[in-house]
């Protein structure tokens, strides 16, 4: 009546079809949905305003008058770091580097826009009631105002790709998998997710295929289980152990989630500030040692402002876990009575297990590490695979070299020297800017 337009849904039928068609000429792109302010990636700027940024192509959802930003000098970043630590006070954490890595998760929480790779964080404990859920709820409400998409863990490869497919699909925040009674095993589909930036596979029950995003904060949590073989590089272990039989029984009076929900955007703001403040001081980054993938802006945003602040690096139970892989220590015992044995004389399959089935019993047993037996006896196919999957991989200074003897694959174990670990590589944008609201028209730029 008005002759108006007038702000309406679109019809079902409209939203069908850009919903189904593959190209979208009158529409911006769309990258993804920022919960709270972001660092654009094309230059470092910190996005204060709610909308859609054209150079980041991200959409920003929340109200910008909720994250106040002070002046980040090195005693506003102290008074932010105070305060998220008093969110820890009653967790139990093993050691100081355990309550790093949960400071780190919290940070990749509110920066996992920014980051084309994040590691996964695991909350592991030795039994139950130990806080592990609720540290994950804690570190998730940084993410976002919704809660954690919780899931089972996936048991098998085809499992893995239609649950993480399907979730990724909705753009969660955070996805957590939840009290897990299982290693996490490392499906294809989990790997990927953590280490590249999109995932394209098939839709179960439709005939078409479909790219999501990975921009996704993943938690884990679970009582004596944790990352094995390729995952051990990409997802970080959190400690805790509150030392008693019955931690379920005990009471905590923090409040520690509640807190951050009732008051996210002064929490959110308190990890920018300490980013903010660590970038305003120069970028110093510690002498640490360099983690592939994770090594650039993740490291720059999540690693070395924590150690700037005096922790220690958050990163250490990562190391670790990439150093002292059991399925590398196997290896490494294989290796090394192989070496004592046949030398570097190339050896195959078949005079191995015959060698260590007469009476050579510390390659049998360094054999018998590995799921190669079938009925009590070493299966020489099983065992050739292994080899095969380990070949060229230095542990302990040796090497699984594949040979030729007598016109068959044979195998070699050969001394070799690793190169040394060497300091993350440093990240840093062309320039870093702090985009205000149009009411607080301000730019502050640091070159």
């Amino acid at each position: 009546r008005a002759g108006n337009w007038v702000r309406c849904d679109p019809p079902a039928r409209h939203a069908t079809i850009l919903y189904d068609a593959q190209h979208f000429r009158h529409l911006p792109p769309l990258a993804g949905v920022a919960r709270q302010p972001y660092f654009r990636e094309a230059d470092g700027a910190l996005i204060t305003q709610a909308g859609y940024d054209k150079t980041s192509q991200r959409f920003g959802v929340f109200d910008s008058r909720q994250f106040v930003i002070p002046d980040p000098t090195p005693h506003a970043a102290r008074a932010a770091l105070a305060l998220l630590e008093d969110l820890l006070t009653e967790f139990h954490f093993v050691a100081a580097t355990d309550k790093a890595a949960a400071l780190a998760a919290i940070f990749t929480a509110v920066v996992r826009p920014a980051l084309s790779h994040a590691p996964g964080f695991h909350a592991r404990a030795p039994v139950f009631g130990s806080g592990k859920t609720y540290l994950c709820e804690l570190i998730g409400a940084f993410a976002g105002p919704g809660g954690n998409a919780k899931v089972s863990y996936p048991t098998t490869s085809e499992e893995a790709t239609k649950v993480i497919l399907s979730m990724l699909l909705t753009s969660p925040a955070v996805i957590e998998f939840d009290d897990m009674d299982t290693d996490w095993i490392p499906h294809g589909t989990i790997k990927r997710m953590l280490t590249a930036e999109q995932i394209t596979d098939r839709i179960l029950g439709v005939s078409k295929t479909a790219t999501v995003s990975t921009r996704t904060l993943f938690l884990g949590s679970g009582n004596n289980v944790g990352p094995i073989r390729d995952l051990l590089r990409r997802v970080l272990t959190i400690h805790i152990d509150p030392r008693c039989a019955t931690p379920a029984t005990m009471k905590y009076r923090g409040f520690p989630v509640e807190k951050v929900r009732r008051e996210r955007g002064r929490y959110v703001s308190a990890v920018l500030t300490i980013i903010q403040a660590w970038r305003k001081a120069g970028s110093p980054r510690a002498p640490v040692d360099s983690i592939v993938t994770f090594g650039g802006a993740w490291s720059d945003y999540c690693r070395h402002p924590l150690i700037w602040l005096g922790h220690p690096d958050p990163a250490t139970a990562l190391l670790e876990q990439v150093r002292h892989d059991p399925d590398g220590d196997a290896l490494q015992g294989l290796m090394t009575e192989w070496h004592a044995i046949f030398g570097t004389i190339p050896t195959t399959v078949r005079k191995a297990v015959e060698t260590a089935e007469r009476g050579h019993t510390s390659l049998l047993d360094a054999i018998r590490e590995f799921p190669v037996e079938e009925r009590g006896e070493i299966n020489r196919s099983k065992l050739g695979w292994l080899l095969k999957k380990n070949a060229n991989r230095i542990v302990g200074g040796f090497e699984f070299q594949q040979a030729t003897a007598d016109g068959r694959t044979a195998w070699r174990v050969v001394a070799v020297k690793p190169p040394p670990l060497t300091p993350s590589p440093p990240f840093t944008p062309s320039a870093t800017k702090t985009v205000m609201p149009p009411s607080k028209a301000m730019v502050e730029v640091e070159i």
